[in-house]
């Protein structure tokens, strides 16, 4: 399967540049076709993936540009629930921190240099062949589903089943489970982004956006209660994933 990979950037000049440094990287890497599309705006891309339904597994995304920027852009991408890997190209190191709020993997200061871009492509394929593989698999009374884990927002016990809620506002109903909710939920407690939240539920916190002393606010408008005496260990490890999360390195 081909890597598709989103470049937006408003200037056509970086994205003949950045293009050419992903042949060659490839080539170099001896790796299967990309399958590269090009964007001159923030809305465009936007646009695209409303009207196709379809995503990237790669986003490099100016983020200096007229009608939406970069870090914007980026936004705009985690709203939709997309997981795929974000790698900014900028003309100043200030944007840094602002990356760490979607997630970013890399910053590269334009112009960019064919060893940085290599270093920083070497690190996103790493990551996209983890989360390639960073998959489950749920046994429902009428078939097996493959499901991304970062598909997941979170899991809840429905009497003597797992009831998955996913991203595109769907559900899956497990087949019911004889022992505990918490070795039944072992498949996804596996993951470090999977947090057990009571007795019933397990949260993926890549869709929590907020913490209160009650509930758990997550992506899609879903409501997840916190038990009144376990609160300050789910916001504890909700902080401790996030502080740990960044991965911006100067390279």
């Amino acid at each position: 399967m081909p890597i598709r990979i989103a470049l937006c950037d408003d200037e056509e000049a970086c994205r003949e540049t950045i293009a050419n440094l992903l042949k060659e990287y490839r080539q170099a890497a001896s790796l299967p076709s990309f399958a590269l599309s090009h964007f001159a705006s923030g809305k465009e891309l936007l646009s695209f993936i409303d009207d196709t339904n379809k995503t990237f597994d790669l986003y490099i995304l100016d983020v200096i540009m007229p009608d939406i920027n970069g870090i914007q852009l980026g936004s705009a991408l985690r709203e939709r629930n997309d997981c795929g890997i974000i790698i900014y190209l900028t003309s100043s190191p200030d944007f840094a921190v602002e990356s760490y709020n979607t997630d970013a993997l890399h910053y590269l200061l334009k112009p960019v240099t064919s060893s940085s871009f290599s270093l920083c492509i070497d690190k996103a394929m790493k990551r996209l062949k983890h989360l390639r593989a960073e998959i489950v698999s749920i046994k429902t009374p009428c078939s097996m589903r493959i499901v991304p884990i970062c598909n997941i927002l979170y899991a809840e016990r429905v009497n003597r089943s797992i009831r998955y809620y996913l991203n595109d506002s769907t559900s899956i109903d497990s087949v019911t489970f004889s022992g505990s909710f918490q070795n039944a939920a072992a498949h996804l407690l596996s993951y470090s982004c999977f947090l057990a939240v009571g007795s019933s539920f397990v949260v993926n916190l890549n869709h929590v956006m907020e913490i209160t002393k009650s509930n758990m606010l997550l992506t899609e408008g879903h409501l997840v209660p916190i038990p009144r005496r376990t609160f300050k260990n789910v916001k504890s490890k909700w902080a401790d994933y996030w502080l740990n999360k960044g991965e911006i390195h100067d390279i």
